[in-house]
């Protein structure tokens, strides 16, 4: 399981990030939007921009009825296109079948893979915060390519593993590393427009390996911000669980630990971090252990200090394990909430890389369990929109409304390198029952 699960990490140093982004981040949606183009010779052109960095530009057409004729001819032109482009371009034939809702201008696609290209050359070049700004530059464009309809994505670029809480009126999201470095952080004012600010974690604790660092989770305790995440120890590879501190919600975080925080190397090692805090305000830490020696994949959870900064206590105890067919011998990404009067656990399941993975939900008597699930299937799965969704945390936004995060691959993009993508939806836990808006 430890094997696996080291894939859901982005190296940053590594062009392919901006590619994957490219061929699932700024594909149509299937569902209702094309880009089709009847100046053929601006189709040709876009394609030669762009073929390098692995993206897939459709042209855009103002009929209906021409898009199947246009399909067949864009995919005979495009046969020579790499590997990568597959997924894109069965998005891009569905998309033609359902084709009609709007026009995408030839101009904005430009202006994004422009961006994207200008950013692949930066991370080349060894330009990480030049990266990070060619990508923010284009991504009200790159956004625009993307579902206006509620419930899409909110952000055009590789997200993975999104951490979402809210600071002096604004929410932060804190995501899995990619071009912006060890952990990403963005900002937003509204949940649907969002601007990525950089690294939020520029130096990695003198035990932990570079470019293996992912799901990130931050709570404001004590006047301090602490995030949790997953890292591997260089010397052994083993993944385990660290902490870093700032004042301000966006960084920089400081981990100065010679130790992790946790690492359950008999279990296969620690991922996953989740704090949270009980019905007093105490603060606790929940995670995964991957699973070895015969012990399935579990998740724990266990109480913190007041800073936050140490566990405490005779030792974690186990809240949930797999249980369900549709988890596939796999549980993960816990986020635990106390909400009107009882606690409610989210988890993801399944394998990350595959259509199968969804959201499972659980309720617990107490912060540390013991726990039951009210479901016999998924909170939410695979959909029209979108394929996989997980990795998710709960939160509270700026008017008392739950809301949940979580990322998702567009349908039939799934997979390293293809990337995953930022996705908001309204929570609603009556008597019990969560639901998703």
């Amino acid at each position: 399981m430890a094997v696996t699960r080291l894939r859901r990490l982005v190296t940053p140093t590594v062009a392919v990030v901006v590619a994957g982004a490219l061929v699932t981040g700024i594909v149509l949606d299937i569902r209702a939007q094309a880009a089709l183009h009847h100046d053929q010779g601006q189709v040709v052109a876009t394609r030669s921009q762009v073929q390098n960095t692995a993206a897939l530009i459709g042209s855009s057409t103002s009929s209906a009825g021409r898009a199947g004729a246009d399909a067949k001819r864009t995919a005979s032109r495009l046969t020579d296109v790499s590997a990568q482009l597959t997924a894109a371009k069965a998005l891009a034939a569905q998309a033609h079948s359902s084709v009609a809702s709007r026009e995408i201008e030839i101009g904005v696609v430009h202006s994004c893979a422009g961006g994207i290209n200008r950013s692949v050359s930066a991370l080349q070049g060894g330009d990480q915060s030049q990266a990070v700004a060619d990508l923010s530059a284009v991504a009200a464009d790159c956004q625009s390519l993307l579902s206006s309809q509620a419930g899409g994505p909110v952000y055009p670029f590789d997200f993975a593993d999104p951490d979402v809480i809210v600071a002096k009126g604004s929410y932060y999201a804190y995501g899995t590393n990619s071009t912006a470095g060890n952990i990403q952080i963005m900002k937003s004012t509204d949940l649907v427009h969002w601007k990525k600010s950089g690294n939020a974690l520029p130096t990695l604790a003198s035990w932990a390996r570079p470019g293996y660092t992912w799901a990130p989770a931050v709570i404001h305790l004590k006047r301090s911000y602490l995030l949790y995440y997953t890292a591997a120890v260089a010397s052994t590879r083993t993944q385990c669980l660290s902490v870093a501190t700032a004042r301000r919600p966006e960084g920089p975080f400081v981990d100065n630990s010679s130790a992790p925080l946790e690492c359950q190397v008999a279990l296969g090692g620690s991922i996953d971090p989740s704090p949270y805090t009980d019905a007093s305000g105490n603060p606790y830490l929940a995670w995964k252990s991957n699973g070895a020696h015969g012990q399935p994949a579990t998740l724990w959870a266990q109480a913190l200090n007041a800073k936050g900064t140490a566990l405490v206590g005779a030792g974690p105890t186990a809240l949930l394990r797999p249980s369900q067919s549709w988890e596939g011998s796999v549980v993960e990404a816990p986020s635990m909430i106390f909400t009107a009067g009882s606690y409610a656990l989210f988890y993801s399941a399944n394998n990350w890389d595959s259509a199968a993975y969804g959201i499972g939900a659980a309720r617990c008597t107490g912060p540390l369990g013991p726990c039951v699930k009210p479901l016999a299937g998924p909170l939410l799965g695979s959909q029209s929109g979108f394929d996989g969704p997980g990795g998710e945390s709960v939160f509270t936004d700026t008017s008392g409304h739950l809301e949940m995060a979580f990322h998702a691959w567009l349908p039939g993009a799934v997979g390293y390198p293809h990337s995953r993508l930022l996705f908001v939806r309204q929570l609603e836990i009556t008597n019990g029952t969560a639901r998703l808006g």
